[in-house]
């Protein structure tokens, strides 16, 4: 099986360089109050907006929500000053070093916030756009996509790890209207009402939703049973999940030294199913770049688990890296990522 080609858009393979530690053990127990950090976070704005924009879609169009989301942003920009703080400390982070730089051709500014938090709300209308029925009206450019319908064909599953670039939601789309059953794992208790809208739009999808439950070990059989009846299992890899039992392990990411979690990892290298990094990217209105790139095909199947495992984070990081590069506006963790820990929620 080929992989797509990195998502920097080169056709050469995953890079494994980036370094990789553990925490040690006594580290301040301090750090750990990051981690409430995004999911205490409560749901920003109003369901009634959501209902107002679907309205105003389905009498005018396309055009002038877009217009009125200018707006939206900037309310955004003025009054979350969280999510604002969170998106210059992130172009900041990019801005000191070289490729983040030739990325952003620009330092940090008002405008460029406004412009993160612009294309974030773009993410969320065309994310309800899809649900409404109208994914026809998106264009999609595919890059490894065959390769999901190579693995559902052969029956065995296997675990689809994004990260909040782009649009996920997309993602999950493409492969409901593939007839490929995928259950995303997800902490939804700060998305209950907005995951509620989306359903609602489109009840009979075949994406289902596997909520994590923080301290349970549930989550990890319904992970098992999921690959076993040759469905597809999604998860966003850059922040940790409440309740991990892991330590974080920590890679260099931006030229930070960031946490994430080896759950996913140890859980695939058990289970011994595909590891697939899958993204979509908006490039421009309308039309969104999806690809798909089988981490597991770079990893020598014979390693302990905990180095197979140790390698996936590797080349997953340098993955989303790479599409920060070469997207830097489709990076949509608005809260302190870095924090004291790193990696978001430690």
């Amino acid at each position: 099986m080929s992989a797509a080609p990195a998502t920097d858009g080169s056709s050469a393979k995953p890079s494994a360089k980036a370094a990789i530690s553990v925490q040690p053990d006594g580290a301040p127990k301090k750090r750990a109050r990051t981690s409430d950090k995004w999911r205490s976070a409560p749901e920003r704005g109003s369901m009634w907006w959501l209902h107002v924009i679907a309205w105003i879609y389905r009498q005018f169009g396309r055009r002038v929500c877009l217009a009125i989301l200018h707006v939206v942003a900037f309310y955004f920009v003025v009054f979350a000053g969280a999510a604002r703080r969170a998106s210059r400390d992130y172009q900041e982070t990019l801005w000191a070093i070289p490729r983040g730089r030739a990325a952003l051709d620009a330092p940090p500014s008002f405008r460029s916030v406004w412009r993160h938090i612009h294309e974030f709300s773009i993410n969320i209308f065309d994310r309800l756009v899809a649900w409404s029925g109208d994914i026809g009206e998106i264009d999609f450019e595919h890059r490894g996509s065959d390769i999901l319908l190579e693995l559902a064909k052969r029956g065995g599953g296997g675990l689809l790890i994004g990260a909040h670039q782009g649009s996920f939601d997309m993602m999950r789309l493409l492969a409901d209207q593939q007839e490929i059953t995928v259950n995303v794992l997800m902490f939804t208790q700060h998305a209950t009402r907005i995951n509620a809208f989306f359903e609602q739009l489109d009840p009979n999808s075949r994406v289902r939703v596997l909520e994590i439950q923080p301290g349970s070990l549930k989550t990890a059989f319904a992970v098992r049973e999921c690959i076993a009846r040759g469905e597809f299992v999604g998860i966003l890899g850059d922040r940790i999940p409440p309740g991990a039992r892991d330590r974080p392990a920590y890679v260099e990411f931006l030229g930070r030294r960031t946490a994430f979690s080896l759950s996913p990892f140890v859980l695939a290298s058990v289970l011994g199913c595909p590891v697939v990094h899958t993204q979509c990217i908006r490039v421009s209105d309308r039309a969104y770049e999806s690809s798909a790139t089988v981490l597991s095909d770079f990893v020598d199947s014979k390693l302990p688990r905990r180095q197979k495992a140790d390698a996936l984070l590797r080349l997953y990081v340098a993955q989303i890296e790479a599409t920060c590069y070469r997207s830097p506006y489709q990076w949509f963790n608005f809260f302190d990522y870095w924090g004291d820990r790193g990696g978001g929620d430690a």
